[in-house]
């Protein structure tokens, strides 16, 4: 009997657990469908203009989920292209937007246009930085901020304010290893930003060989580059085979008006050793044996 009721009450559990299992999972995938577009987007104002910036967000979930929209400054994170969202600072818009609308709810698939409305002030210049900011409300009674929302998804925006800008970029670092067996070989370039104003650059890479002939040009994409920071942009020259010493010249251009030029140069070695080192020892052996193989030779002919 009393075997009878462990099994039961053990049916029980695992029915419960899995209950619970699959509302967890629905919550989870509910809150994660959340689809923003476009991720980022740059304007040109004029200092005391009004300007409108645009997102649209989609519900990719089943579930109809109660949204709010709020936003919020971000700044550059790090070398490798990360941004930080934050409030106040050198960069801040928020305190010029608004918002239209904060709240609202969406059906599974629907989606929505949100307008953030900036008012520039007509002393401004250079660069600034904000972000549409969305989030799934949660069902707790807090104050409604951004602790009060979960899975949250960013659309940024980026300002360029006519007027004295100073665009200042400096190319710190051309690398690539030093010696590769094979390719394909990776270009590292650290970008340093001292203006007051994001800066895009893009160039190429020209690779040339020993002999000074040309082997490729690797395009470098237009990466933006944020004031008062580091980045590092990164390309590749697709080649797998190649041997002996090449180098690798950068030249990258910046700037809106009048367009700069940075140039940066680095040497690296490629050779295949896991195909030479056999070679070569086959080589040996066949020189060093080459006396007996003679005599064999000349004992099977019978001389």
């Amino acid at each position: 009997m009393k075997k009878h009721i462990f099994f039961l009450l053990g049916i029980l559990l695992i029915i419960v657990s899995l209950v619970s299992l699959q509302s967890l999972v629905k919550a989870q995938l509910s809150g994660q469908s959340l689809e923003v577009s476009p991720p980022s987007q740059e304007l040109q104002v004029d200092p005391g203009q009004t300007k409108t910036v645009k997102a649209k967000l989609t519900n990719k979930s089943n579930d109809t989920l109660p949204i709010a929209a709020h936003i919020e400054d971000f700044s550059a994170s790090g070398e490798e292209g990360q941004v930080e969202l934050s409030t106040g600072g050198t960069w801040s818009v928020v305190s010029w937007t608004k918002i239209t609308p904060s709240k609202f709810t969406l059906g599974p698939g629907e989606s929505k246009e949100v307008t953030a409305t900036i008012s520039v002030p007509k002393d401004a210049a250079g660069g600034r930085y904000g972000s549409f900011v969305f989030g799934v409300e949660s069902n707790l009674d807090t104050t409604q901020s951004a602790a009060a929302l979960s899975q949250q998804i960013a659309s940024l925006f980026l300002l360029r304010i006519s007027g004295p800008v100073n665009e200042k970029l400096s190319l710190e670092q051309l690398s690539a290893p030093k010696f590769s067996e094979f390719g394909p070989i990776p270009f590292l370039l650290r970008f340093k930003n001292e203006g007051n104003v994001y800066t895009k650059t893009y160039g190429l890479i020209n690779v040339s060989d020993m002999f000074g002939r040309k082997v490729t040009d690797v395009v470098v994409t237009g990466t933006n580059v944020f004031p008062n920071s580091t980045r590092n942009i990164y390309a590749k020259l697709n080649k797998k085979f190649l041997i002996g010493k090449y180098t690798a010249t950068a030249v990258m251009y910046y700037g809106t008006s009048q367009p700069d030029t940075l140039t940066s140069t680095v040497d690296f070695y490629v050779f295949p050793l896991r195909i030479f080192i056999p070679f070569v020892v086959i080589l040996f052996i066949c020189f060093a044996a080459r006396k007996r193989l003679g005599k064999a030779l000349k004992a099977l002919a019978g001389k």
